[in-house]
């Protein structure tokens, strides 16, 4: 390995800057970014940013034809896995490219994709919001008003086809997951819990707080890009009523709804 593998973290601990994942993959571990003096960032954010820095440089280069084999990027909150073609090229080449690299990455997470989704709230498609607005000392209403005034972003993408974690909910609304998750929880239901709206992309076991639903897919495997949504997205979600929910969803199906992306 060579000599910048090891970095010490703002602990004091050794990190190690770069980890295999089986035979085609490759971690570049950002656990040690440390916030500069003034910042009101947390470590987290940061070095999402630079996973996602890391892998726009890396996509960069594969296109121009400076790195072969890279397979896929998949930025984590703390790390960007890089998996590559082992018959194209070596964990060590990669590493030895990437590393220089390393120092003059920017914290800002570049250009993003602005997306409005609709959400009815409530109701059958919301089923813990009654309960929350009590626990949060709040009206239902308030708890809706409140997240879609919220700005959120993706922060990384999760283990389902389409699932996004997407942080920035109002403090106000920050809330543990249920004690006692769900046996199955409908497609595209939305749920939060502590800083992050999830919506689930199909039917799955989910201890989240359920408040709405959105009528438009997340994963559809017939479309050319399946995945709506990736890390780095800017979230706005606005409310619509009943009505307007099976409108949108009758069109969405029907190949007619488009999405708003900017």
């Amino acid at each position: 390995m060579i000599s910048s593998n090891k970095q010490h973290s703002h602990s004091g601990q050794e990190v190690k800057r770069f980890l295999p994942a089986g035979g085609h993959g490759l971690v570049v571990n950002f656990d040690d970014t440390q916030l500069r003096p003034g910042e009101s960032k947390n470590n987290t954010d940061l070095a999402t940013r630079k996973a996602r820095a890391l892998a726009g440089l890396i996509q960069e280069a594969a296109k121009d034809g400076k790195l072969s084999g890279i397979v896929d990027l998949i930025p984590g909150l703390t790390n960007l896995l890089v998996q590559y073609d082992p018959l194209l090229i070596t964990a060590k080449h990669l590493q030895t490219t990437i590393t220089p690299w390393l120092d003059h990455l920017s914290e800002d997470s570049g250009k993003s994709r602005h997306i409005r989704i609709p959400c009815c709230y409530g109701g059958e498609f919301g089923p813990d919001l009654e309960g929350i607005a009590d626990q949060l000392n709040l009206s239902a209403d308030e708890i809706v008003e409140r997240h879609v005034a919220s700005s959120l972003e993706v922060a990384i993408m999760g283990f389902l086809p389409g699932l996004a974690y997407m942080k920035g909910v109002d403090e106000a609304l920050y809330l543990p997951r249920r004690k006692t998750p769900r046996a199955m929880v409908p497609a595209l239901t939305l749920g939060i819990a502590m800083d992050q709206t999830v919506v689930y992309p199909m039917p799955s076991p989910g201890g989240w707080n359920l408040i709405g639903r959105i009528p438009i897919a997340l994963f559809d495997p017939g479309k050319d890009n399946p995945v709506l949504l990736r890390s780095g997205d800017k979230i706005k979600f606005y409310q619509i009523d009943i009505k307007e929910y099976n409108d949108i969803y009758k069109s969405y199906h029907e190949g007619q709804f488009v999405v708003e992306i900017s």
